[in-house]
Formats: C-alpha cells, structure tokens, sequence
C-alpha cells in the first residue's frame, strides 16, 4: 500500500456515512476507551439537559418535541391555538409533557 492510498483509507474510515452516522471507533479508539478510568460526576451543562420525565420544558424544548420552530409556537401561543402552557413567572413559559402529548393526540387524525 502506497503512502497516498493508506492515508486515502485513514480519511475514509474517519468519515460519517451519508446519513450522518458516525464512523465505527478504530481498533486502537475502542481499546483505549475500554481500558480508560471513568470520569467522576458529569459536567454541569451535561445534568442541565438530563430531566426527568415531570419536568416542565422550556419554548425551545416544547418546540423541538413538537417539531415546530420556537417562533411558531410562540406564534401559535398568542393566537391561543397552541398547547397549554404554565407562566412560572412574568416572562418564563413552561410546557408540561403531558399537555403536549395530549395536544398532539387531539390533533390526530385518521385517514379513510
């Protein structure tokens, strides 16, 4: 094998398949990583995005779980036509799951 054509092979194992994918870790990536000590207690920023199942979800997160743009639920929440929504304070906006589960499912329908 060529100098060329192994580095030619190296960027292909790196890459990610074409439907985003990540490539399979390289015999030595999988090895360290099994033989690495785990880290202590995760980062912050990590336990942020981590909730549990009751918690009550931001705009952005609601919106995202809809698959809706968080403009257009705001849009459809001053309109009254959106989810129902808790206003934990003057300006902070929750949405609980199971409201937006229930708004889904009210939404649902059936084709003949």
């Amino acid at each position: 094998m060529t100098k060329r054509s192994s580095v030619r092979a190296r960027q292909e194992e790196n890459q990610a398949d074409l439907f985003g994918a990540a490539p399979p870790p390289s015999p030595k990536k999988a090895r360290a990583a099994k033989t690495a000590p785990t880290a202590g207690p995760t980062p912050r920023s990590n336990q942020a995005k981590q909730s549990t199942p009751d918690a009550l979800l931001n705009v952005r997160q609601a919106a995202a779980r809809l698959g809706l743009s968080k403009s257009t639920l705001d849009k459809m929440r001053r309109a009254h036509k959106g989810p129902r929504f808790v206003k934990t304070t003057d300006r902070a906006i929750r949405y609980d799951p199971v409201d937006l589960d229930r708004w889904i499912n009210a939404r649902r329908s059936q084709s003949e």
